[in-house]
């Protein structure tokens, strides 16, 4: 004899107050009904429609075409077991169906779990290789849409070099660089602000600044332009982008690996000011490193330039350093020198760019006309501030 069983339900229908009513619901006799002790309905299972639904797909809903006025659901998903339901041909593919929602649903949320509970150790490890797939799902508009917004933000407070003849200038020097980009999902910017700290910093979306101070401190084209090239593969490898994704959190994270980034995208765009003063890990630097100097030789631009600025800029900061004799206030200086401070260069990676390119020699470009003019201009817009 056919079990009856009684569910847990609620019902939809216009005859209730807001809509819905809570009740029971039986199966029975080749019969569904729905009871609350005011109001009933009873539909054939044959015909009858079951499919998962609500968050995360906890619940059961049925419906059957001839009463297209009732929806009915219930949160016990031990009715998709009912023999009932499963002796009409129709529904027992809608029943695995609803079955399989619910096992892909605990795959994922499994999986979502293990990357929780292994977030004091996986976050440490493998975040750099999480955040660079994750990053791969940010659409490059939203990059543009934040590095314009950031970038608004910072031009409020700082004058840049607007002049005709000084965007002429400063394309003239970067435009052979940007032009041996390989990767054309951005389209970059380049501003000349006036402040005397020697530093440079990009944004996402392919907005580069470089300080008057940084210019005037430099000797030649190649030590601009390379550290012009190292801040372009800032933004190639996303890594403004991906630093905030380190703070996103698991979930976040877990999410926009398969497929949803919008809770991503949300943190993204609420972490914009987050990108005019940040740092990146050693390995994010050691990467702009190794891709600053691809794109160099693409550009047949003297690799050079980079190590001689970085050597330039930790002389000079220990000379800095030395002239001042309390402890606390050389850590300060420390946290706040410009360039080393947002892009530390230690003497391991001047070696390691030392070594790759122990080998390369050649005719380079010569941009050092292009260099002495942009450098005068400069000199011009900062005697005039």
């Amino acid at each position: 004899m056919e079990p009856t069983q009684t569910y847990q339900a609620h019902a939809f229908h216009e005859q209730f107050n807001n809509g819905r009513a809570s009740g029971s619901l039986t199966v029975s006799g080749g019969f569904v009904e729905f009871s609350n002790g005011e109001s009933s309905v009873r539909f054939p299972v044959t015909g009858a429609q079951v499919k998962m639904g609500g968050a995360s797909d906890r619940l059961v809903f049925i419906t059957h075409p001839d009463f297209p006025e009732w929806s009915l659901y219930t949160s016990d998903r031990s009715i998709l077991n009912h023999p009932a339901l499963h002796q009409d041909n129709h529904l027992q593919g809608q029943l695995r169906k609803a079955r399989n929602v619910r096992r892909i649903n605990w795959s994922v949320l499994v999986i979502v779990v293990a990357l929780i509970i292994g977030t004091p150790l996986s976050i440490v490890v493998f975040m750099d290789s999480i955040t660079a797939v994750a990053a791969k799902q940010v659409p490059a508009e939203w990059e543009e849409k934040l590095g314009k917004t950031v970038f608004g933000q910072y031009q409020v407070e700082n004058e840049l070099l607007e002049s005709e003849d000084g965007k002429q200038a400063v394309a003239a020097l970067t435009d052979p660089l940007i032009n041996a980009m390989k990767d054309e999902r951005y389209t970059y910017k380049v501003y000349v602000s006036n402040s005397s700290d020697i530093n440079a910093f990009a944004l996402p979306g392919g907005y580069i600044v470089i300080n008057s101070g940084l210019i005037l401190a430099a000797d030649n084209a190649s030590e601009v332009l390379g550290v012009m090239a190292h801040e372009i593969s800032h933004v190639t490898e996303q890594h403004g982008v991906r630093n905030i994704m380190g703070a996103a959190g698991t979930y976040a994270l877990a999410q926009a690996l398969f497929g949803d980034v919008s809770g991503l995208l949300a943190t993204v765009a609420n972490a914009a000011p987050l990108l005019l003063n940040q740092s990146y890990s050693r390995g994010f630097e050691s990467d702009a490193d190794a891709k600053g100097l691809e794109l160099l030789k693409r550009a047949n631009i003297d690799p050079k330039g980079l190590i001689s600025f970085f050597d330039k800029i930790i002389e000079e900061e220990k000379k800095r350093l030395e002239k001042i004799e309390d402890e606390d206030a050389r850590d300060l200086m420390k946290d706040t020198m410009g360039f080393l401070s947002s892009h530390p260069a230690t003497e391991d990676r001047i070696a390691d760019l030392q070594e790759r390119i122990s080998d390369q020699e050649g005719d380079y470009r010569n941009l050092e006309p292009e260099f002495q003019r942009l450098k005068q201009l400069v000199k011009e817009f900062v005697a005039e501030k």
